[in-house]
């Protein structure tokens, strides 16, 4: 008989077993230690044990759901949650327990926790303002929803009646194919300069919390005869991901051509010179995402050599049940 339990001082193996048997190979880290999930879960600011519910037949993990709360700021106080927006950020089960009445068990109990705290609308998967764990070990270089290889989180959600509200495409570029050439690179060459600063603070204290553990580098596209931003981008070391392929990764996050300056090419270039940066440190892989619905950021990936390899979506479900 399926028992349901709030997380312990113990638990960091048993969960790490899970999550190594139970997390998709791609888009995933595995192996991952207890010291690692300690450190990149359990040790959050805004941890809280009752969030973690852990199922139980005997004495044996065959299950858990992690549920929390994102920031009411992220510029704000790094303890104050918005508690009326909740989030059920991972579900990971035993593969050799294939059942939808403890996938559904899960969510009910990690439902019960976020509706008991105060939650209004609950969300499955995750996306920065309202992920509060598991960006950096799960989803790419972003986490923004559940992975289409992850069945049983994505059959939990949608049996438990959430809609799917957003869709993620992932890309990936390989870094030994030939480099795509932009006739418009020299023109902007001369126009502009590219100001790298390496091992970046974090922008605020969610990413911070998120993946400062990790060498961040941000890219800023300027014109020369102003130092007006044109562009803007950031990269952070992936290779975490890389323990199952054994490739090196770097994750591109924050692009943003600045109002003004679009369709005049400065994005495309932003993301030729990182791809150069990035061979030039040894990556052999660069991922990046967008929303299935951004027709430009979607052809410029594709452009500039990135392939589509997989998808997430970010559910929801307003209101009590």
């Amino acid at each position: 008989m399926i028992q349901y339990r709030a997380f312990r001082n113990g638990d960091p193996p048993a969960l790490a077993e899970l999550w190594n048997r139970g997390v998709p190979e791609f888009g995933a880290v595995r192996p991952l230690s207890p010291h690692e999930f300690d450190e990149m879960v359990l040790g959050k600011l805004h941890f809280e044990a009752e969030g973690l519910i852990l199922a139980e037949d005997g004495d044996q993990l065959v299950g858990f759901v992690h549920a929390g709360f994102g920031p009411e700021s992220l510029e704000g106080p790094a303890r104050r949650l918005d508690r009326e927006l909740g989030t059920i950020a991972m579900l990971v089960v035993d593969p050799e327990h294939d059942d939808p009445a403890l996938e559904q068990g899960l969510m009910d109990e990690a439902e019960d926790y976020l509706r008991r705290r105060g939650a209004k609308v609950v969300y499955a998967g995750g996306q920065s303002d309202f992920s509060p764990f598991y960006w950096g070990i799960y989803g790419g270089s972003e986490y923004s929803g559940i992975l289409d290889n992850h069945p049983s989180f994505l059959r939990a959600a949608t049996d438990h009646g959430y809609d799917p509200i957003a869709v993620s495409i992932l890309f990936e570029a390989d870094l030994a194919a030939p480099e795509v050439r932009d006739p418009k690179t020299t023109l902007i060459r001369r126009q502009t300069r590219i100001a790298i600063v390496s091992d970046a603070s974090p922008a605020n204290w969610w990413e911070s919390s998120a993946i400062g553990y990790s060498q961040i580098t941000r890219f800023r596209l300027l014109a020369k005869d102003s130092d007006k931003e044109l562009a803007r981008a950031s990269t952070w070391d992936m290779s975490a991901f890389g323990r199952l392929d054994g490739k090196s990764r770097a994750g591109v996050i924050d692009v943003e051509v600045v109002d003004g300056e679009r369709r005049k090419g400065y994005g495309r270039f932003l993301i030729g010179e990182i791809l150069r940066h990035c061979r030039a440190q040894w990556s052999e892989t660069v991922s990046v995402q967008t929303r299935s619905t951004n027709a430009a950021a979607l052809a410029l990936y594709e452009s500039v050599g990135f392939s589509r390899v997989g998808q997430a979506t970010l559910f929801r479900r307003p209101g009590p049940r």
